[in-house]
């Protein structure tokens, strides 16, 4: 029997992107709901036209929203993708989407980052900003907060975390979406040699005749 080594069949390129598509998917609800928690419970009781601050937490909860819709978007489209790997339109739109999904989910994080950075450095001032309060230990007694100023500072930081997580794991699948996308294309490799992924399946085995018995007519495809 004569053994040829091919690439990977088109069975497992889509199951490869079936899982990609599918966790892209799962991690877009997931950062979507925990944006949605941060702005129900802290953004919307703290956000205040004056307070330069509190209007960049509101800014990157919106980015994080947005970039949870195009990931789910993106996640998406690679399911699609995996069903019809002939489609070159859909390869372009998964590649462009995955890109724009990475950029979108980088800055995101960035932001995120910041804004931990900034409320540890303030002590969560403007967090507390709607309270006027004359000294920390007066936390508790505040009648004139519209949430719990006990909690707040803590909810945040844990919301923001969670988001920082998710959308580090966002930027990461999109850059291998992107990566698995552009070889499908056939590209020009983004450093080295690269080669497109073979989407035909692996020709079968040739009964009757070993390894030895080919002949360098027919060579061995790695």
């Amino acid at each position: 029997m004569c053994l040829r080594l091919g690439g990977p069949s088109t069975g497992d390129t889509g199951k490869v992107l079936m899982k990609q598509g599918l966790v892209l998917v799962v991690l877009g609800h997931l950062s979507f709901i925990t944006a949605a928690i941060l702005h129900g419970t802290v953004l919307r009781y703290v956000v205040t036209p004056g307070n330069a601050l509190t209007l960049q937490y509101c800014v990157i909860n919106i980015l994080s929203v947005t970039s949870a819709i195009m990931v789910i978007t993106s996640g998406i489209t690679t399911i699609i993708l995996s069903r019809y790997l002939s489609s070159v339109p859909l390869r372009w739109t998964v590649f462009s989407l995955s890109v724009a999904c990475a950029l979108l989910t980088l800055t995101c994080a960035l932001g995120l980052l910041a804004s931990i950075a900034k409320t540890f450095a303030t002590q969560g001032q403007a967090l507390l900003a709607a309270c006027t309060l004359g000294s920390p230990e007066l936390l508790a007694l505040a009648s004139n907060c519209p949430f719990d100023p006990t909690r707040i500072y803590s909810s945040s930081l844990c919301l923001w975390g969670i988001s920082l997580v998710l959308c580090v794991a966002e930027t990461v699948f999109a850059v291998r979406c992107a990566h698995f996308s552009h070889q499908l294309l056939g590209l020009r490799p983004w450093c080295g040699k690269s080669y497109p992924l073979s989407l035909q399946e692996s020709p079968e085995p040739v009964e009757g005749r070993d390894l030895l018995s080919c002949t360098s007519s027919e060579p061995l495809t790695l």
